[in-house]
């Protein structure tokens, strides 16, 4: 092509002016597309800068008349596996956050957490060697008996017609993913129980039981809920004699276990917190010693589920590493108010409440 200018001072400008329109001259000339319009000396384009202070005016024309288009192939079959990036993008993460193994855990029937550790080096490898697509999808298993068929005292089965020889595959939701803090090398994440052959869910996992309730309630009856959470437990030092005994002898609203126990209250407030557990209260309750902390109403309720029993853990550890014991037993002494596990609900159809029709009365769907 003919680059002509109408005046040879070569400024800035003109720099930036011809860098342009060579770009644009080699992209019509090799690279065009050809939607019915054909390239040849003929063509003429005019591109004119009207930045100040200088005002210049220049012309190309093309210099072949040879047309030019772009093949556009068939649509391939590939289909990209997101999920395998994404398993392979936690587990750089957990690694750069120093965690070193991964627990896959369940709650039985019990309300025992049914879990199993996987070093995350054992992941990784079988990631780099293809030897499992998804090493992160179902790693770990539990026989089924574990779920509804051992007590909480002791390995011995309470249910004839389960079996160990029958297993469940656990398959983790990321979305419950944590660090633990209390245990900072090692991340858990709660799973759904599911058949070794089909991969259907079982009827034995309470998470999936779960699952099917909101999901029930929300497509046959239009309802959808919101929960809060209050937890009590007491807490317990062994004395001089080594008898465990309440660490106060306060009530309702008292100040004294506040006061007494802060250090142990701000350490748990802050590992809550760094698992994104929101805690909207904490005050002492009736019993000695004894504690309530109020988790936020939430519209996620298997999230709150999550967060019910990561702040449990979370309390019997921290309390552990300030050298007490925290009990969430229904009653430990006959002489004093026992620990509650309180959900406060509200229903919801289209928006609005129906349990209460005004204040004094229920309403009649409720």
């Amino acid at each position: 092509g003919v680059l002509k200018s109408k005046n040879n001072n070569c400024n800035k400008h003109n720099h930036s002016t011809l860098t342009l329109l060579l770009s644009y001259l080699f992209y019509s000339m090799n690279m065009a597309p050809n939607y019915g319009i054909t390239n040849n000396n003929e063509d003429e384009a005019l591109l004119s800068s009207t930045d100040e202070p200088v005002q210049k005016t220049v012309k190309f024309a093309a210099a072949t008349k040879q047309q030019h288009s772009i093949s556009i192939p068939q649509p391939s079959d590939y289909k990209r596996n997101f999920n395998e990036g994404s398993q392979a993008a936690i587990i750089r993460s957990l690694r750069a956050a120093g965690v070193k193994f991964i627990r896959f855990a369940t709650v039985d029937a019990y309300n025992t957490i049914r879990c199993k550790t996987v070093p995350l080096a054992q992941l990784s490898g079988q990631r780099r060697t293809n030897e499992v697509s998804s090493p992160l999808s179902n790693p770990v298993s539990i026989a089924e008996i574990c779920f509804v068929g051992l007590p909480t005292s002791a390995d011995v089965p309470a249910a004839p017609n389960l079996s160990s020889r029958n297993v469940l595959t656990l398959q983790p939701d990321f979305s419950s993913l944590r660090i633990l803090p209390y245990a900072s090398k090692t991340a858990m994440v709660m799973c759904t129980a599911h058949n070794q052959q089909t991969q259907e869910l079982s009827p034995l996992c309470s998470r999936g039981l779960l699952q099917r309730v909101l999901h029930s309630a929300k497509e046959d009856l239009g309802i959808e809920f919101s929960v809060g959470a209050e937890l009590e437990f007491i807490l317990y030092r062994e004395n001089k004699d080594g008898i465990m005994q309440p660490v106060d002898m306060s009530t309702f609203g008292n100040a004294t276990t506040l006061n007494e126990q802060e250090d142990f209250i701000s350490t748990l407030y802050d590992q809550l917190e760094q698992q994104d557990i929101p805690v909207e209260l904490i005050h002492s309750e009736s019993a000695p010693g004894q504690l309530e902390v109020v988790l936020s109403y939430s519209d996620d309720i298997l999230q709150l589920a999550d967060d019910i029993i990561y702040a449990r853990e979370t309390l019997t550890n921290v309390a552990k590493q300030h050298g007490m014991k925290a009990l969430f037993l229904p009653k430990t002494s006959m002489m004093a108010a026992g620990n509650g596990s309180h959900l406060t609900s509200r229903l919801e159809r289209l928006d609005h409440n129906i349990v209460m029709h005004s204040r004094i009365r229920l309403n009649q769907q409720a």
